[in-house]
């Protein structure tokens, strides 16, 4: 009887490893597609007035006013709302943006109703602004 129970802690543990480990490396992969998807919105200021008027109405309440993804709503959701501030983001391109904004995923709903797809571009510029880009590469090639 201990043996058995031991084997099922033991497989208990195994599966709440599994999830931590499931929840923490739980990539959004993006169809190659979609994240070749070229913007066709300008980032004028125009593009960016009304980028920041949307983020501020859809987004701010979970990635919070400068991105950090700490809005007044993110304390109620099951999963961190993610940090648009920083410069990683500029290695997804505006197309994975794009994609991401407009099929959302849980706890994140998709915009894809809720707003046209030239705002869905208009957002993605506003949110670029949020991220510093990352300093050119100064590193010399080894030979």
């Amino acid at each position: 009887m201990n043996q058995r129970r031991g084997i099922l802690v033991a497989g208990g543990l195994m599966l709440a490893l599994a999830a931590t480990v499931w929840a923490v490396d739980d990539p959004w992969v993006v169809p190659a597609r979609s994240a070749k998807k070229a913007n066709p919105v300008a980032a004028d200021d125009q593009s960016l007035a009304t980028g920041k008027a949307l983020y501020t109405a859809q987004c701010l309440s979970c990635h919070g006013n400068s991105g950090v993804g700490d809005g007044p709503a993110a304390k109620a959701l099951e999963k961190n709302p993610g940090d648009l501030s920083k410069a990683k983001m500029w290695e997804q391109t505006d197309g994975e943006l794009f994609w991401k904004i407009t099929t959302g995923r849980k706890p994140m709903p998709a915009f894809e109703t809720l707003t046209t797809e030239e705002q869905r571009w208009q957002i993605v510029n506003y949110v670029r602004t949020l991220a510093p880009k990352p300093a050119p590469s100064t590193s010399q090639p080894t030979k």
